[in-house]
């Protein structure tokens, strides 16, 4: 037998493994989309959360009313506090992920603390997700929040 240097992969060979790896890109990509839209919706979830206990904290530190306020449609929310009790400054702006949203049957529009870290007015706030609606509720306790998912 005459043995070659020849060495690789045929044309077909070639054509073939590039159609196996295009299939299963093309069954992985919708999935991976789902899971980081869920992932950075829960993301958003706990920072918003974590922003009403830092809200909360602060204006029991510092014997100020603090407020949280959405805008966009329920998109974006604003925090901030008041000086003097008048002057309102704004502390940060936060954004939620596209598909997450404040719905517009929540009872809640905005959350305010007392200056001894009370909560204003309790009740229900909702969210629009992906996933479905989740509901977090205030209660008059101090911290007190119940999710529902």
């Amino acid at each position: 037998m005459e043995q070659t240097k020849e060495s690789g992969f045929t044309f077909l060979e070639m054509v073939l493994v590039l159609a196996v790896l295009s299939i299963i890109t093309a069954i992985i990509l919708p999935i991976g989309d789902k899971w980081i839209q869920a992932e950075s919706e829960d993301d958003a979830l706990q920072a918003f959360i974590a922003t009403v206990y830092n809200l909360q904290a602060y204006s029991m530190a510092n014997y100020v009313t603090t407020g949280l306020q959405f805008k966009d449609s329920g998109t974006e929310y604003i925090t901030s506090y008041l000086v003097d009790g008048e002057v309102k400054v704004e502390v940060a702006r936060n954004v939620f992920p596209n598909g997450m949203r404040l719905a517009g049957t929540s009872q809640l529009k905005a959350i305010e603390f007392r200056g001894n870290g009370d909560i204003l007015k309790s009740g229900t706030m909702a969210f629009l997700t992906s996933s479905g609606i989740i509901e977090i509720r205030f209660q008059f306790q101090r911290g007190r929040m119940i999710i529902y998912e």
